[in-house]
C-alpha cells in the first residue's frame, strides 16, 4: 500500500511540475496508440481484458475505439514412467469505447465501457494419450474511469480503474472421450484490485 501511494504521489508532482508546459494530450481524430499494460505483461493470460497488449484510435475528438488481446501457451512434461503432459492454451479479446471528459495541457481523465470474450483448454495427456481435457468460455463486461498523463508527445502513463463482471463455463472430456458439464462461475472485481497501469505509444 506505501508502494502504491508513493507511485501516485510521483504522479502528482511531476503533474504539477508539467502543468504549464507545452499542451501534449493527444485526443484528436485519427490518433492511434499501442498499449502496453504494466500489470498484465507479468501475466499474460485470457482472464481479464487487459493481458498485456492492446491498441486503441481515435474514431473522432475525444472518443476512442480500444482492444485488448491476452494469449498464453504453456507445455509442462513430467519425467516419469507414464509420461505425463499438461497444455494449456488461453486466448481473449476485449473491444471498448473510451471518452475524454477533461483534458487540460498534459492530463486526460477518461470514462468507457467494454466487453471481453475468452477462451481457454487444458489437456492431459499420459504416453501420447490424451487422458483428459477441460474447456472453458468467458464472457464478461465492466465500466472503467481513469486518468492519462503525457510526459512527452507519443507516450503516456495511464491510472484506471474499473468495475467488472465476468461469468465462466466450462466442460470436461474424460479418456473415454464422454463429455460432462463442468463448474460455472462469476466474477465481479472493483477498488484496487481491478486497477491497472498502462503506458501508451502513439505512432502518428
Amino acid at each position: 500500500m506505501k508502494q502504491f501511494l508513493l507511485v501516485i504521489m510521483s504522479i502528482t508532482i511531476t503533474v504539477a511540475a508539467y502543468a504549464q508546459s507545452e499542451p501534449t494530450v493527444r485526443c484528436k481524430s485519427e490518433a492511434m496508440a499501442l498499449l502496453f499494460d504494466l500489470k498484465g505483461l507479468s501475466d499474460i493470460g485470457a482472464n481479464n481484458y487487459r493481458g498485456g497488449l492492446g491498441a486503441m484510435a481515435f474514431i473522432s475528438d475525444h472518443l476512442a475505439l480500444r482492444a485488448g488481446i491476452g494469449f498464453s501457451n504453456n507445455i509442462e512434461k513430467k519425467n516419469n514412467a507414464a509420461q505425463e503432459e499438461t497444455t494449456s492454451l488461453a486466448v481473449s479479446i476485449t473491444p471498448g469505447l473510451r471518452y475524454n471528459v477533461y483534458n487540460s495541457s498534459n492530463v486526460a481523465l477518461y470514462t468507457g465501457g467494454e466487453f471481453t470474450f475468452g477462451m481457454g483448454e487444458v489437456k492431459n495427456e499420459a504416453g501420447g494419450s490424451q487422458t483428459s481435457k477441460a474447456q472453458a468460455t468467458t464472457i464478461g463486461g465492466g465500466l472503467f474511469a481513469g486518468a492519462e498523463w503525457f510526459p512527452w508527445q507519443n507516450v503516456s502513463l495511464m491510472l484506471e480503474y474499473g468495475v467488472g463482471y465476468t461469468g465462466t463455463t466450462s466442460k470436461l472430456t474424460v479418456g473415454t472421450g464422454s463429455e460432462i458439464d463442468g463448474p460455472e462461475s462469476s466474477d465481479i472485481s472493483l477498488g484496487l484490485t481491478s486497477a491497472n497501469f498502462t503506458l501508451a505509444w502513439y505512432f502518428n
